[in-house]
C-alpha cells in the first residue's frame, strides 16, 4: 500500500504511532470483494488488498459500483470511517458507526463554544496569531498585541482583513509580480488549488473525530465546511510557500507543480516546540483538530495549536493531545 499513487492526488499516509494504520484513498472505485487475506478493492487504474486492521479512514473518490453490506459491517466493527466525495455533490457522505458509552459529545461542545461570544473570539484570535506568526515575513510586534486586545470575533476578522492586504501586497512583490489575491492568474489559481487540497486533508479530520465542519469561529458562515478553512490559517504558509518556490522556478504547469511541492513539504519532519518532537508536516494538520477538541472537552485550559519552530528546552506546555507520528527528540 505504501507503493499506491495516483495521479489526481491519491495516495495512503501511513502512520507511524503506534501500530501503523493508513488513511487511503481510492479513486473510482469498481468493485470491491471479499477475500481471504481481507478485501480486494478494485478501481479506475489498479486494485489493492486490503486489511481493514490496519486502516484509520478510508475515503472514495468518484465512486460507482457496489457497496457490499458485509463490507460496511466489518467497517463497523473496526470502527474505520468510511466517506464518500464526488464532484457534483456539495457535502461527502459519511459512514461512521455510532458513539460509545465512553465517548464524549464533541459536536455539543463545539457549538456551545461557538455561540459563546468570549470563546470564540479566543479560538479566532489563537488561529490568526499562529497564522501570522507561522509567514516568512516579518509581523510586527504591534499587530499581535492589538489582536491581544480583541473581544469579538467581528474585531479579528477586521484586524485580519488589514494585515491581509499588506501581506498579499508583498507576497506578489517579492514573486516580481503586479497582480493580488484575488486576480484570475496562474498564482491565484495555483494558491486556490493548493489550499483545496489542504481543506480536504483537514476535513477528513473533523469529520473522523466526529465535529461538524460547517460551524466554524473565525469563518463564521454555516453554509459551507468553515471549521476547516479556519484549522487551515495556522498552515497557508504550505500552500504559500509552495507556490513561491514553484513559481521562482518557472514550470510549464503551475498548479501541478505546487501540488506536488505540497505533497513533498508535508512529507517533511519539523520540530514542534510545543510538544518536544518531531513529526512530519502533515501531521501538524491531524493535530490541529485534536487540539481543539481537547479544548472544547475541557481536557485543557489553553488551545495550542502544533506549529513548527526551533528546538527549545524548559517544560512542555499541558496540551492534552499526542500529535500522531511523533518521534521523541534525544
Amino acid at each position: 500500500m505504501n507503493e499506491l499513487q495516483h495521479p489526481d492526488s491519491v495516495w495512503t499516509w501511513r502512520s507511524s504511532v503506534g501500530k501503523p494504520k493508513a488513511a487511503l484513498w481510492i479513486p473510482y472505485l469498481q468493485k470491491i470483494e471479499k477475500v481471504k487475506k481481507g478485501w480486494q478493492i478494485t478501481y479506475n487504474g489498479g486494485e489493492v488488498l486490503v486489511d481493514l486492521k490496519q486502516i484509520d479512514c478510508i475515503m472514495m473518490y468518484g465512486a460507482s459500483g457496489d457497496l457490499p453490506l458485509s463490507f460496511l459491517d466489518e467497517l463497523g466493527v473496526k470502527r474505520v470511517p468510511l466517506l464518500i466525495h464526488r464532484r457534483n455533490l456539495p457535502d461527502a457522505y459519511v459512514f461512521t458507526t455510532g458513539a460509545r458509552r465512553d465517548d464524549s459529545d464533541i459536536l455539543t461542545a463545539q457549538i456551545k463554544a461557538r455561540q459563546n461570544a468570549s470563546k470564540s473570539a479566543y479560538v479566532a484570535r489563537t488561529l490568526i496569531r499562529e497564522r501570522f506568526r507561522s509567514v516568512r515575513h516579518p509581523v510586527s510586534a504591534s499587530f499581535f498585541k492589538e489582536l491581544a486586545q480583541t473581544r469579538s470575533v467581528a474585531e479579528v476578522r477586521l484586524l485580519e482583513a488589514h494585515k491581509s492586504r499588506s501581506y498579499w501586497l508583498r507576497y506578489f512583490d517579492d514573486l516580481g509580480v503586479d497582480d493580488h489575491r484575488r486576480s484570475d492568474s496562474p498564482i491565484s489559481a495555483a494558491l486556490d488549488a493548493g489550499s483545496f487540497f489542504l481543506y480536504g486533508v483537514m476535513l477528513r479530520w473533523i469529520l473522523v473525530h466526529k465535529m461538524s465542519p460547517a460551524h466554524g469561529y473565525l469563518h463564521i458562515t454555516s453554509g459551507y465546511p468553515s471549521l476547516a478553512y479556519d484549522l487551515m490559517e495556522p498552515y497557508r504558509y504550505i500552500v504559500e510557500e509552495a507556490v513561491e518556490e514553484s513559481y521562482k522556478a518557472q514550470p510549464k504547469d503551475l498548479t501541478a507543480a505546487s501540488l506536488e511541492a505540497i505533497k513533498t513539504s508535508l512529507e517533511r519532519e519539523v520540530f514542534v516546540p510545543s510538544h518536544r518532537t518531531m513529526v512530519r508536516r502533515k501531521n501538524l494538520l491531524h493535530g490541529a483538530v485534536l487540539s481543539l477538541r481537547a479544548w472544547l472537552l475541557g481536557e485543557v485550559s489553553r488551545l495550542v495549536f502544533p506549529t513548527e519552530g526551533e528546538r527549545i528546552g524548559g517544560r512542555k506546555p499541558k496540551v492534552g493531545y499526542l500529535l500522531p507520528g511523533s518521534q521523541r527528540v534525544h
